[in-house]
């Protein structure tokens, strides 16, 4: 699939794929007892942590789509960069996938308290399914070139949206990793 991406998005699905693999690698190291069920009142199962990422990519796939069709249909000139490095570089400003410091997930992506960890396992694959569907059609538009508002970081374009979604599930890796040592 990446042989025919503009290279900037080529790159950001290279993070997207080793995130994913890592994540869902993670997630099948969780003990059957942390899979459904919270080990504390504070804290989420692995189904909620994993639910809590399809909302994320969910709503951060849509948000991307909007403005991708956008400028698809605004005529805009197609992306004249195509260094990759350089967008992914700059996004490490935003150490998203650091768990030194708490962040509090938006209503909106909160987990479904009900979620069961093979009913997220699934929504995952269908999500990603979508979202690399939306980024192939985006393929050439100049994404860098559009930017909207994150809850917590403030205004990404619309490749650091991508990159969050590959950074954000590194953060949450951690939080399985936990769950698996427990």
């Amino acid at each position: 699939m990446t042989d025919t991406l503009h290279p900037i998005l080529a790159a950001i699905v290279n993070e997207l794929t080793l995130e994913r693999a890592r994540l869902l690698d993670a997630a099948e190291r969780v003990p059957e007892q942390w899979r459904n069920a919270a080990p504390s009142p504070d804290r989420w199962s692995a189904a909620q942590v994993l639910g809590h990422l399809v909302k994320v990519e969910a709503s951060s796939g849509r948000l991307f789509s909007v403005h991708a069709r956008q400028l698809r249909e605004s005529g805009a000139p197609p992306e004249s960069s195509t260094d990759a490095q350089a967008v992914i570089e700059a996004f490490a400003v935003h150490p998203v996938h650091r768990r030194d410091r708490p962040i509090p997930a938006p209503e909106m992506v909160q987990p479904d308290a009900d979620v069961t960890f093979e009913d997220a396992l699934d929504a995952l694959r269908d999500g990603r399914v979508r979202l690399l569907d939306a980024i192939t059609k985006a393929s050439g538009l100049p994404l860098g070139s559009v930017r909207a508002p994150h809850p917590r970081l403030g205004p990404l374009t619309m490749y650091e949206w991508l990159l969050m979604i590959a950074r954000h599930e590194a953060r949450h890796i951690g939080q399985l990793d936990e769950l698996a040592d427990a």
